[in-house]
């Protein structure tokens, strides 16, 4: 009888990164969120309540980030418990399940919405998000951080084609906001609103359904280095004669021993990346949720800014690749620094797109996006390289709760500073937030 322990080693190193691009490829629905916000608040303000708008509106995509980074722990102790496959699909269940109840939520009130594509999206994402990257990594120990890139380059890319789907499905002839409300009021698109949500929710599921199936893991005394043959390079000849259990476990570089959650607390180093990510989601999620909004400022045509958020998907997934390739080459610091420092100017000149047109906002908006793309390879490559891989899926999660205080404090900022300081004052902030984390990044050990 056909079983899973026919397949060769090769087969299944495989596709269990063709899995976990699936899955990301689904969790990565986060990032149309920018475009959604638009039709979202439009159908809500005029059909629902009119005191919701875009500054209010963030707060879904808020509580969405907050979940994620509450629950990554959680995500960590189901894979433990249950592993990998059964992890992911919880939580892509959960995901699934939250983006079709909006159909449902958005015609009743703006917290229910931040219920379901807020916090059950969140959720989701939280519980099934780590489990594809500690698989890749187990079969790919001395890849680490291409094999996350290729793998989180799935959640920067999910953005892509579903972005297309929502726009031609809710605005197929690329009408325009109204002038002087920048809502959309059209009655066709309005209409539409509700039911988009199951469309996505059916096609996440079925992606995710196939994903979770080619999730595995590597038995613990098989010899990895003939799967990394499958991305030859110079690297190779240095596995060919390390020992087995050397070679697919991974040790900690601050201490002797894999670490766990509450053992890592005691390392400042810790602290630091946790820091690091805290600034740059600040930067990241207020990018995400308002480049459309921004652009309408200027921009009247929405099928273009759809596309420009869609095409931006692209850049998010390949710099992943890029900046994953970059720290095994170099290190998290040197990668790190530089990173926030590019984010830092792109930040701080983006206002100068409104006087250049819709081209230079397309190549900021680009530039953004392949940038803020390598946070989210460089810091879980950079947790299991310095706390060790037994506890890695709980360790990550732990470093992630500081979503729980960047997705809040974004929406509060938002709500305070956009009318007050406009979207000029609010890129000027991110740029310093960057910069602070820049600063940070500096005190980050060289091993590292």
């Amino acid at each position: 009888m056909w079983s899973l322990q026919c397949i060769p080693a090769k087969s299944k190193a495989v596709g269990a990164v063709i899995g976990g691009i699936l899955i990301h490829l689904t969790l990565g629905n986060l990032y149309t969120f920018g475009n959604m916000l638009t039709y979202m608040v439009s159908y809500m303000h005029i059909e629902v309540d009119p005191n919701i708008n875009y500054a209010n509106m963030v707060w879904v995509n808020a509580i969405c980030t907050a979940a994620q980074g509450l629950f990554m722990v959680l995500g960590g102790i189901v894979e433990h418990r249950f592993g990998p496959r059964i992890a992911c699909l919880i939580g892509c269940l959960t995901m699934s399940s939250g983006i079709m109840l909006t159909h449902v939520a958005i015609e009743e009130s703006l917290f229910a919405v931040i219920m379901t594509y807020g916090f059950l999206v969140g959720l989701g994402v939280a519980i099934a998000y780590v489990s594809p990257l500690a698989c890749g990594m187990k079969w790919y120990p001395n890849k680490k951080g291409l094999i996350t890139g290729f793998v989180v380059g799935g959640f920067g890319l999910g953005g892509l084609g579903i972005t297309n789907i929502q726009t031609l499905y809710l605005n197929p002839d690329n009408k325009p906001p109204n002038n002087v409300t920048r809502y959309f009021d059209d009655p066709e698109i309005l209409a539409r609103v509700p039911n988009v949500f199951i469309i996505m929710g059916v096609i996440f599921i079925c992606m995710e359904i196939v994903g979770c199936l080619l999730l595995s893991t590597p038995p613990k005394e098989q010899v990895t280095y003939e799967s990394e043959r499958l991305l030859e390079d110079e690297d190779v000849t240095d596995v060919q004669n390390v020992p087995v259990e050397e070679s697919t476990n991974s040790t900690a570089v601050l201490a002797d021993r894999d670490l766990r959650p509450m053992e890592m607390l005691k390392y400042k180093e810790f602290y630091m990346i946790w820091s690091i990510f805290l600034l740059n989601t600040v930067a990241i999620g207020y990018i995400n949720a308002m480049y459309k909004s921004f652009g309408l400022t200027f921009i009247d045509d929405d099928l273009f800014l759809a596309q420009v958020g869609s095409f931006a998907a692209i850049f998010n997934a390949g710099g992943r690749v890029v900046w994953g390739r970059l720290m095994d080459k170099t290190s998290f610091k040197v990668s790190m620094r530089l990173l926030t420092l590019l984010l830092t100017i792109l930040f701080a000149t983006l206002p100068l797109t409104v006087y250049m047109g819709r081209i230079a906002f397309t190549g900021w908006v680009w530039a953004i996006f392949l940038t803020f793309s390598g946070t989210f390879v460089l810091l879980p490559t950079v947790i299991e390289k310095a706390f060790g891989s037994q506890f890695y899926s709980a360790n990550y999660g732990l470093c992630f709760t500081c979503q729980a205080v960047s997705g809040p404090l974004l929406a509060t900022l938002n709500n305070l500073l956009l009318h007050s300081v406009g979207y000029t004052g609010c890129f000027i902030i991110i740029a310093v937030l960057t910069s602070l984390s820049c600063i940070v990044s500096s005190f980050i050990p060289k091993v590292l």
